[in-house]
């Protein structure tokens, strides 16, 4: 069945039951009612009133994006600007919100005069609450950061997700304790030495790798996804894989796994000339006897399983 047509006559219809239910204080029903105006007349007089009912019942977000459809109409008016200042505030939009006050302010009418004032103290007082939550939500993740080795590994994992929003100089002081701690899971552990290097943080840590103790400085280090190793060995596998795309996704699996295992010193043990004999081997354990397109000797393969033998060992 095709999407249900609206006739222009139920625009009148559904205002009628959006304002009956605004005078019962259900504002739920009267949006659902103005929404189904609004796709049949998007005119701006319902824009700002299904925009103040959508603030009204906490819908910020939503809100916003209504104004923001038709935001000229919202900037040509003092009044209506005042409402999408507000919108702003309260979707944490304090650089935009704070830029259009500063330019307003100065123009405004002494009509609304106090209304500016208000908003100014609005604005403040958000960011004062904002800035309680971020220090409260850092010293959240602190906690999870020093008690890493005590979560799941997707625990770990959506934990070093959120480190990327943490400040620097916390991620320095939490990094020994989550680089040397053995039940820290070799992923968590290198994701967050990829937040480091971005940071181009110039400090030596010690660095667990493969139960080996190692010296890391992330600023002279490359990141996992910009690895010329890493970036050398996907663009191979997809020319190599072309005609089996199946196997391809398989490939890439298993040869992340082994990259992310071996970083940040994937070059010590997968040279240049042998990204083809790694990803050869590695796809032989996954569907043998394929169409030998790259000779690799038996040394070489040898090599090759064992480190990825040692690899698997230590993710066990």
């Amino acid at each position: 069945m095709g999407d249900q047509i609206e006739f222009p006559k139920n625009y009148g219809t559904y205002m009628h039951h959006a304002l009956s239910a605004l005078q019962d204080s259900d504002y739920e029903r009267a949006i659902m009612y103005m929404k189904k105006a609004y796709v049949i007349k998007d005119e701006n007089s319902l824009n700002i009133l299904l925009v103040s009912t959508l603030f009204q019942n906490g819908q910020v977000n939503e809100a916003l994006d209504y104004a923001e459809e038709k935001e000229s109409f919202y900037l040509t008016n003092e009044k209506r600007l005042l409402v999408y200042i507000e919108l702003l505030i309260y979707n944490y939009q304090f650089l935009l919100a704070q830029k259009l006050l500063d330019d307003e302010v100065k123009s405004a009418t002494s009509e609304n005069l106090a209304s500016w004032e208000t908003l100014k103290d609005t604005l403040e007082q958000k960011k004062l609450e904002a800035e309680k939550e971020r220090q409260q939500t850092e010293i959240e993740r602190m906690k999870k950061l020093f008690s890493l080795a005590s979560l799941t590994p997707d625990e770990q994992f959506a934990m070093i997700q959120e480190a990327d929003e943490m400040k620097t100089d916390n991620l320095i002081q939490a990094a020994p304790s989550v680089f040397q701690n053995p039940y820290v899971h070799p992923f968590a552990r290198s994701g967050l030495l990829s937040v480091l290097i971005d940071r181009k943080v110039n400090q030596s840590f010690s660095y667990t790798w493969l139960n080996e103790d190692r010296e890391v400085i992330p600023a002279s280090m490359s990141t996992f996804e910009d690895h010329p190793v890493v970036l050398d060995t996907y663009s191979e596998i997809e020319e190599s894989f072309i005609s089996n795309p199946s196997l391809k996704v398989l490939v890439e699996q298993e040869v992340k796994a082994v990259l992310l295992m071996l970083f940040p010193f994937i070059d010590e043990v997968i040279q240049k000339e042998d990204i083809s004999a790694w990803i050869y081997t590695i796809a032989e354990g996954i569907q043998p006897e394929q169409d030998a397109v790259v000779q690799v000797s038996e040394e070489k393969q040898a090599y090759i399983k064992s480190w990825v033998s040692r690899v698997y060992q230590e993710l066990l």
